[in-house]
C-alpha cells in the first residue's frame, strides 16, 4: 500500500492512529467558526486548561508583544494578543500536543514552529498593507499552514526522510518532492486533517491551497496567495526552517496581491529584526509541552 493510500485511510477512518482533538480544542474550533467570536466566550473555554492559560499569559507578557503593564488575566491576554491570534496559537498548541510524543521527529519541530510564527507575522503584515479587513483572520491559517508535515514526520519517518533528502540533493521544493515520492503533499494533508477536525473553510482552504493558490476557491484565493508569499519571504529571511531547501513563490504573486519589490524587501528586513521576538514567542508557547 502506498503512502498516499495509507494517509487517506488514517485520516478518513475514525478509529486510527490520528488522534481526536480535546474537547477544549473542539470548542475553540467552534468559536473560530463564528463570524463574530467574543472575548468572553473564548476566555471561558481557555480558562478550563491551566497549562494553556499559563502559556498564553506568558506570551502576552513576552517581548513579542512588549506590554508595559503585566497581563494578569486570560481575557486581557486575548485583548493584547488578539482574538484570532489567540485561537491560532491555542489550536497550534493543541495539535502539537495531540500528535507529538508518538515518536521522535526527524523534522526539526523547533525550526518548523518558528517558521510558522514567521509566516503568520509576515502574512498579517502583508494583509495590513493590501487588505486590512483580513489582517486578523489571516493569522490562524498562516500559523497552521504546515501542520500536515507532522503527519509525515511522525507516522512516515523513513519515507519522509527520503523525501527531504531528495529535495535537498536535487534542489527541489519540498511539496514537489512529497508529491513525486508519496503522491500527496503536506498542504493536502493539512486540509484533510482540518476537515476531519471540523475546522471552518476560512482556515482549512487557505492552508490546503497555500502552494496552489490559483486553484483555491475564489473566496479564499487572496488568503492563499498571502500565505504563499509570506511563506516565501519567511524562508528568504531565514526565520526558522520549513524543511524546504528551495524558497519559491508562485509567478507574479506580489502583483496579484498588490505590492511591489520594495515592500518585499521591507518585509524581509522586518522579519530579520523581529527574529529575537519570534524565538521568544516559540520559547513561551512550547515551554510547558512534554
Amino acid at each position: 500500500m502506498d503512502v498516499k493510500t495509507k494517509i487517506l485511510q488514517m485520516i478518513q477512518k475514525r478509529e486510527s492512529d490520528i488522534p481526536s482533538l480535546s474537547g477544549i480544542m473542539d470548542n475553540i474550533i467552534r468559536v473560530a467558526s463564528d463570524d463574530k467570536p467574543t472575548t468572553e466566550e473564548l476566555a471561558d473555554i481557555i480558562s478550563h486548561d491551566p497549562a494553556m492559560t499559563a502559556r498564553l499569559l506568558g506570551l502576552a507578557n513576552s517581548v513579542y508583544y512588549a506590554q508595559k503593564n503585566r497581563v494578569e488575566t486570560i481575557k486581557r491576554a486575548i485583548t493584547v494578543i488578539g482574538i484570532d491570534e489567540i485561537m491560532g496559537i491555542a489550536l497550534g498548541m493543541g495539535i502539537l500536543s495531540a500528535i507529538i510524543g508518538k515518536d521522535k521527529l526527524r523534522l526539526d519541530l523547533k525550526a518548523l514552529w518558528i517558521h510558522s510564527i514567521g509566516v503568520a507575522t509576515a502574512a498579517k503584515s502583508l494583509a495590513m498593507r493590501t487588505n486590512p479587513g483580513i489582517a486578523n483572520k489571516i493569522f490562524v491559517p498562516a500559523f497552521l499552514h504546515d501542520m500536515g508535515k507532522l503527519v509525515f514526520a511522525v507516522y512516515f519517518q523513513p519515507e519522509y526522510y527520503k523525501v527531504r533528502q531528495f529535495a535537498m540533493e536535487n534542489r527541489k521544493t519540498l511539496h514537489f518532492a512529497e508529491t513525486g515520492l508519496m503522491q500527496i503533499d503536506h498542504a493536502v494533508v493539512t486540509g484533510l486533517l482540518m476537515k476531519r477536525w471540523n475546522f471552518p473553510k476560512s482556515i482549512m482552504l487557505p492552508c490546503r491551497f497555500h502552494h496552489t493558490p490559483d486553484a483555491s476557491p475564489v473566496q479564499f484565493r487572496y488568503h492563499s496567495l498571502i500565505i504563499n508569499l509570506a511563506d516565501y519571504l519567511t524562508q528568504k529571511a531565514g526565520i526558522g526552517h520549513s524543511g524546504n531547501p528551495v524558497p519559491v513563490t508562485i509567478k507574479n504573486s506580489p502583483r496579484k496581491i498588490g505590492i511591489n519589490e520594495s515592500v518585499l524587501r521591507t518585509t524581509i528586513d522586518q522579519l530579520k529584526r523581529k527574529e529575537p521576538e519570534i524565538k521568544d514567542f516559540f520559547d513561551v508557547t512550547t515551554k510547558y509541552n512534554p
